[in-house]
């Protein structure tokens, strides 16, 4: 609505600057070499948005044919969009690619849904860049070269890769469902005016989720909104605040709210369990194959024990893993 829209257009009118004149990509050369420019989480996340919404725009696709409305959507919408789950819904009408255009539709094309890509642009590639959160685990050093990445008794290695954000954001994308179906409704009043706004799209929950978790993961780091130098651990509270003024103090953005508390249950199972309990305390890892996929996808060969570099990573369950 105009009031999103005017938010969006707000918060975003400088960004370069907030990210300190960077962006988080090479920018020159044109829109095809700037695409290519970003890391590779962060285009495949907006080449999908920008495919699915854009066939949606032109009605080669429905939007209602991409939205969640409720779980069992999955399973077919039978009866004019009433989620009844029958046998034929069952057997031959899953929906399963709703788990993910949910996050990929950002509505119709506008200023609201434009700066909302941006947004969400700068904040993954930002995060991609600098280095996400690592939950790969550490094989068990033998080798006392590689005692240094037990310190601090973290079960992790110190530096994220592609492997470690696609499993931030799966893990985005389970809490987001899972929370907006099974836990909101027992927590808002159904008389609320939040309550009655159900969401069908979740990309703006996805985008502050990633925000979050970047603001914790870089606490310290600077960033400039409107000439006003904060750390980046303020940020994500200074967007919802802005928000809650733009809409007259009615509204509590809701989806800010919900991306930030899933990021913020992501940050605690995977940096403070970890420290406070102990290395046998792992809640959220990278699984192995999807390290070496992603690897692969990016030209990057294994690790050779004959070759150095770092430890492979093993199945060390009963070892570091709980």
């Amino acid at each position: 609505d105009g009031r999103r829209c005017v938010f969006g257009i707000v918060a975003t009118i400088k960004m370069n600057n907030f990210f300190d004149g960077r962006g988080g990509a090479a920018g020159g050369g044109g829109p095809i070499q700037w695409f290519h420019s970003l890391p590779p989480v962060t285009r495949l996340w907006l080449g999908s948005t920008l495919t699915v919404s854009a066939l949606a725009n032109f009605e080669i696709l429905q939007w209602t044919d991409l939205d969640l409305t409720h779980l069992t959507d999955v399973f077919g919408k039978v009866g004019g969009g009433n989620s009844n789950i029958s046998s034929s819904s069952l057997f031959g009408r899953l929906e399963v690619w709703r788990l993910l255009t949910c996050f990929l539709y950002i509505g119709k094309f506008g200023w609201n849904s434009i700066i909302n890509l941006h947004l969400m642009t700068q904040i993954s590639a930002r995060y991609e860049t600098m280095g996400p959160i690592c939950t790969r685990r550490i094989l068990v050093p033998q080798n006392p070269q590689l005692q240094r990445n037990n310190q601090n008794n973290s079960p992790y290695y110190l530096k994220g890769e592609t492997s470690d954000y696609v499993v931030a954001l799966l893990f985005g994308m389970t809490g987001i469902l899972l929370s907006q179906f099974y836990l909101l409704p027992y927590i808002l009043s159904p008389s609320s005016h939040t309550f009655r706004h159900h969401y069908r799209f979740f990309h703006r929950h996805l985008t502050f989720y990633t925000l979050y978790i970047w603001s914790k993961r870089y606490p310290q780091h600077n960033v400039n909104l409107f000439g006003v130098i904060m750390k980046a651990a303020y940020l994500p509270y200074a967007y919802l605040v802005m928000g809650y003024a733009l809409s007259n103090g009615e509204v509590i953005p809701i989806d800010m709210v919900h991306g930030m508390f899933v990021g913020h249950l992501y940050y605690y199972l995977a940096c403070v369990v970890p420290t406070v309990l102990g290395r046998r305390k792992v809640v959220i890892w990278t699984p192995g194959i999807l390290i070496e996929v992603c690897r692969w996808l990016e030209g990057r060969r294994p690790y050779n024990a004959l070759g150095g570099g770092e430890p492979i990573v093993v199945d060390t369950d009963g070892v570091i893993g709980g």
